[in-house]
């Protein structure tokens, strides 16, 4: 519990909103790389 208190006392801080960014896009882009269509699928 305290470290989600300290990740959203972190997030309201500037550079802790950035780095929060960061981290969706990065997981956003990495869950979108994994469930991509391959060439070699479904041939």
């Amino acid at each position: 519990m305290g470290a989600i208190l300290d990740v959203t006392e972190m997030l309201k801080t500037p550079t802790g909103a950035t780095i929060g960014l960061a981290v969706v896009a990065a997981g956003y882009f990495f869950v979108k790389w994994v469930f991509a269509a391959h060439p070699d699928d479904e041939k």
